[in-house]
């Protein structure tokens, strides 16, 4: 049984406990969404491709031409590979932080990140690492685990917001797990994913449980 890699919050993310914006600094605010896809073999199936979605909502910093997003989770939504389902709890994650600046070549705006968490209990439930759900017929239970990332994004303004891609790059090591068969069977991953993202602007004062209710504002596909 495969291991659904967790993702990389927006995968673009230098991921940090980043502090809180100024109180004097303008309170502007985006929701963003990003998709990214792999691949993995999977035992009786062969090659299947991978999908997740992560919906946040970014505080926006511009200083000498650069853009920083200091973000927060909202949801994340990992597909099913075959039978077996895998689920976080986004309000455990911690805030994130990315910076991009203008790209060498001058074609749009570049942010190049590592993410890295160690055994350090990051989602606050009283275990190791982030908590992973796994719901699969005949093994359940809960993976613990840390992760290294390392990404290239390139993005730059459009009619509605701001979008590109992000090519990243994720290794994921089980601290350990609950419930006898994950025991066995989950291993460690090396994976390379990549996928669109995209924001746009919405009300400074707009929450995670707003646009969930109401539907997220923008697609990273559209």
């Amino acid at each position: 049984m495969p291991l659904v890699s967790v993702p990389a919050l927006l995968s673009a993310t230098l991921l940090t406990h980043a502090p809180e914006p100024a109180a004097a600094e303008p309170r502007e605010l985006w929701a963003g969404h990003q998709v990214v896809f792999g691949r993995r073999e999977v035992p009786f199936k062969g090659t299947v491709t991978t999908r997740t979605d992560t919906f946040s909502l970014a505080r926006v910093r511009r200083r000498d031409g650069s853009i920083e997003l200091v973000q927060t989770a909202c949801r994340v939504l990992i597909e099913p590979v075959g039978a077996v389902e895998v689920t976080i709890d986004a309000s455990g994650l911690p805030r994130s932080s990315m910076r991009f600046v203008a790209a060498p070549d001058g074609e749009g705006l570049v942010s190049e990140a590592e993410l890295a968490w160690g055994e350090d209990d990051v989602d606050g439930d009283g275990n190791p690492g982030v908590t992973v759900r796994v719901d699969a017929p005949m093994c359940s239970g809960e993976l613990y685990v840390s992760n290294r990332s390392t990404t290239r994004a390139v993005g730059d303004y459009t009619g509605r917001g701001f979008a590109g891609d992000a090519r990243v790059r994720v290794v994921q090591h089980v601290i350990d797990a609950k419930g006898a068969c994950l025991s066995v069977v989950a291993s460690d991953t090396d994976e390379r994913v990549q996928g669109p993202f995209a924001y746009v602007p919405v009300s400074a004062d707009t929450t995670c449980a707003q646009l969930l209710r109401n539907g997220w504002p923008v697609d990273a596909e559209g």
